[in-house]
C-alpha cells in the first residue's frame, strides 16, 4: 500500500519537474541551433510598467494605502473561497449553518463598515 501511494506521489513528481524543464530546454535549444535568435535592445531590456514609462528610480517610496488594500482584498477573498467547502460540510444541519454563516458575513460587513466609517479606504 504504502510504495503504491509513493509511486504516484514519484510519477507527479516528475511531471512537476518536466513541466518547466521541457520548455525551457527546447529554448535553449533552440536558441543553439538558430531557431530563436538574440538580438537584445534597450526597448527590450526595458522594465514593462503596463505600457507605461518608468519614472524614477527603483527606490521609489509606495503610499502604504496599496498595501492595506491589496490586504482587504486577500482576507475578504479567502474568507469567501472557505465559506463554500465549509456548507458543503455541513450541509445536515442548515437551519444552524446557514445562522453561522451569516454570523460570520456580518462579522465581515462590520469590519468592512467600520473601515468605509474610518475612511480607511480612501485615498487622501
Amino acid at each position: 500500500m504504502i510504495p503504491e501511494q509513493f509511486g504516484r506521489v514519484a510519477i507527479l513528481l516528475v511531471f512537476a519537474l518536466a513541466f518547466p524543464a521541457l520548455p525551457l530546454t527546447a529554448s535553449y535549444l533552440f536558441s543553439k541551433l538558430g531557431y530563436r535568435t538574440s538580438n537584445p535592445t534597450p526597448v527590450k531590456e526595458a522594465t514593462y510598467e503596463c505600457g507605461v514609462e518608468s519614472e524614477g528610480t527603483s527606490w521609489g517610496q509606495f503610499h502604504a494605502r496599496y498595501y492595506l488594500f491589496a490586504l482587504g482584498f486577500v482576507i475578504f477573498d479567502v474568507d469567501v473561497i472557505f465559506l463554500y467547502p465549509w456548507a458543503v460540510n455541513h450541509a445536515a444541519m442548515p437551519i444552524a449553518v446557514l445562522f453561522k454563516a451569516f454570523l460570520f458575513i456580518g462579522i465581515l460587513a462590520f469590519g468592512l463598515a467600520y473601515a468605509w466609517r474610518k475612511r480607511a479606504l480612501e485615498w487622501r
